[in-house]
């Protein structure tokens, strides 16, 4: 079983860097996935994944050392199992509103007892039945990461209690969905959702779970290549 770096970073009070992907880019990974960067975060909401691709970045991540998270489409356990059993180790539920949504994401993410995660026979498992597979179960519930994200006004009164679920490693915000949900859309740095997310920082980290923001950092790679070929145009242009 693999470590992650991440959780044990965050169990340190360390932050972690990473790279996201809304894209599977093999190439891209390699080139960018040797540079120091702790993991790489992949977008199965609103990107353009398939499970083979999922797979593949899974793969080379390993190899570079890269721990892989990524944001699943929907929170069904069929849907999560897929992702971990591709090799995924960590997971961000999107749309957390309640605590029975914070509750169900982890049972859908951590084996018996505390979950209830299909037992797979994939890469995960090395394509076989362990010898052990009780103690196998045991400590990939302590490596996976299970990140509640809010991103709905109804949630946000609802933050310490989904923060205080056991097995919520960390709890984040989309901003933009959060903005829309509050009457603003398309406006994540208006006064209301940025009170709005200092507000749940601090509620969780009076739980004593992480803040995202906190302990992890990442930007879209996607994002890092238009900026360079936009300057490099403008360079070369003269100005």
């Amino acid at each position: 079983m693999r470590a992650n770096k991440v959780k044990a970073n965050i169990k340190a009070g360390r932050k972690s860097y990473g790279l996201n992907f809304s894209f599977p880019s093999l190439q891209l990974l390699e080139m960018v996935g040797s540079l120091g960067f702790d993991y790489i975060w992949l977008d199965g909401e609103h990107g353009t994944f398939t499970m083979s691709d999922v797979e593949e970045m899974c793969m080379l991540a390993e190899r570079l050392g890269l721990v892989v998270l990524a944001r699943v489409p929907n929170t069904q356990p069929s849907t999560i199992g897929q992702y971990l059993d591709r090799g995924v180790m960590g997971i961000t539920g999107p749309h957390t509103v309640t605590t029975a949504d914070a509750e169900a994401l982890v049972r859908a993410c951590k084996f018996a007892p505390q979950g209830e995660r299909s037992w797979p026979i994939s890469r995960f498992t090395g394509y076989v039945l362990p010898p052990d597979a009780t103690q196998e179960m045991a400590q990939f519930n302590e490596e996976v990461l299970v990140n509640a994200l809010v991103e709905d006004a109804e949630a946000l009164e609802n933050v310490p209690q989904i923060a205080s679920v056991p097995g919520i490693d960390v709890v984040s915000i989309g901003p933009f969905d959060l903005s829309q949900s509050l009457g603003v859309q398309g406006q994540p740095r208006h006064p209301k959702v940025t009170q709005a997310i200092e507000r749940a920082a601090a509620e969780v980290r009076a739980c004593g779970k992480a803040w995202w923001g906190d302990l992890m950092s990442s930007t879209f790679v996607n994002i890092l290549v238009v900026d360079a070929a936009r300057e490099y145009l403008r360079t070369a242009k003269g100005g």
